[in-house]
């Protein structure tokens, strides 16, 4: 298991940025609840083009929607602004670290401010998986 602490991020990271759950700052309100419904969280984005990660917004951001509701609100309005991420070159057990002293599923990897593909529990039990079935 030593191996598996010592591997870095991009190693493990989902990087299929049309795969992972993006919404743009100004997206509608209905647009975020289709996003949440289907994948319970989405990164926040200034925009598509920027991709610059500006926020996370997740099932639970709901109950805030519920208490503030108002039609004309848009994802940067009640994203989580205080993000914790990482980098490519990271090592797995700095990640497992902020997973544990942070208390998230999920974190976004970072280059520049962009976001550049995420980590989540269910990559690092894929891989640890991997790695006991070679045993």
């Amino acid at each position: 298991m030593k191996d598996f602490y010592d591997l870095k991020v991009e190693d493990v990271m989902h990087d299929k940025i049309w795969d992972i759950p993006l919404i743009e700052e100004n997206a509608n309100l209905r647009i975020i609840l289709i996003i949440l419904t289907a994948r319970g969280y989405a990164w926040v984005v200034e925009n598509s083009k920027s991709m610059r990660i500006t926020g996370v917004i997740t099932e639970h951001d709901v109950l805030r929607i519920i208490e503030n509701f108002d039609e004309g609100m848009i994802a940067k309005d009640f994203a989580k602004k205080d993000l914790i991420t990482c980098s490519r070159k990271e090592k797995i057990s700095d990640v497992i670290n902020k997973i544990k002293k942070y208390g998230v599923r999920r974190i976004p990897v970072v280059e520049n401010g962009k976001i550049v593909g995420e980590i989540t529990l269910r990559h690092l039990i894929e891989k640890v998986y991997s790695l006991v079935a070679e045993i």
